[in-house]
């Protein structure tokens, strides 16, 4: 397993810790309102920026993409990984349940006049699965935040068309500490075992799930001092 530690010249540990102190991090599927209220000021952390750009880095090392591939980004939020991976794609398309998050990005397109990106309004806990089919399902730091994590890794594989890659970008299993006690109610899952994940994975039908290590960092917790977190990768085929 490959293991990756953010430099100090991208990320330092300080100042991401201080990113998970004042906000809990996701990638983006929290609560509306919690997501609502945060998007203004969303991409006005830099750190923050440069750990969504390590995870879209990381898709870039594990995953051959080409430019005939079309990419469905799940809890995109303001974009960050979605906008990474568009030059190494042909499409991409952003989906998350913030109306507000979806404002932000549909600024951004507009402004750059992207016409091979769009966002769309999307919950599948509760909304049908699109009609679209995709190459590649990227799914950063939501899937802790997801209740019925097996209703949305079914809608997952049927996103995909065969042969399609899941890459799945999330925490380790921690103990709870991550977030602050304000958010536990959008916490539905501490991290995850990868083993446990990639077997559920493949009950769901996908295929040669694969491990790595995005990051590790030390942030401050509640009950006082530092703690250890860690974001692995997860890729898997339909």
């Amino acid at each position: 397993m490959e293991v990756q530690i953010l430099s100090l010249a991208l990320v330092d540990i300080k100042g991401l810790a201080e990113i998970f102190r004042k906000s809990p991090f996701s990638g983006q599927l929290m609560t509306r309102n919690r997501f609502d209220e945060a998007a203004a000021n969303w991409d006005n952390e830099p750190r923050r920026v440069a750990l969504m750009k390590t995870i879209g880095e990381k898709i870039v090392a594990q995953v051959q993409l080409t430019t005939d591939m079309d990419v469905f980004d799940y809890g995109c939020g303001t974009g960050l990984v979605s906008l990474y991976l568009l030059p190494h794609v042909r499409t991409v398309t952003g989906a998350d349940n913030s109306a507000a998050m979806l404002q932000v990005l549909r600024g951004k397109i507009a402004e750059t006049g992207l016409s091979n990106m769009e966002a769309v309004h999307l919950d599948l806990e509760h909304d049908a699965v699109p009609k679209n089919r995709y190459h590649m399902v990227v799914v950063s730091m939501a899937m802790h935040h997801i209740r019925d994590m097996e209703k949305v890794l079914h809608a997952f594989h049927e996103l995909l068309v065969p042969d399609g890659i899941l890459c799945l970008a999330d925490l380790d299993t921690e103990p709870g500490t991550f977030h602050p006690a304000d958010a536990a109610e959008s916490v539905h899952h501490h991290g995850f075992d990868r083993n446990a994940l990639k077997q559920r994975l493949s009950s769901v039908g996908f295929t040669e799930p694969n491990d790595t290590t995005v990051a590790k960092f030390q942030k401050p917790v509640e009950a006082g001092g530092e703690q250890e977190f860690s974001i692995f990768l997860i890729t898997a085929r339909k």
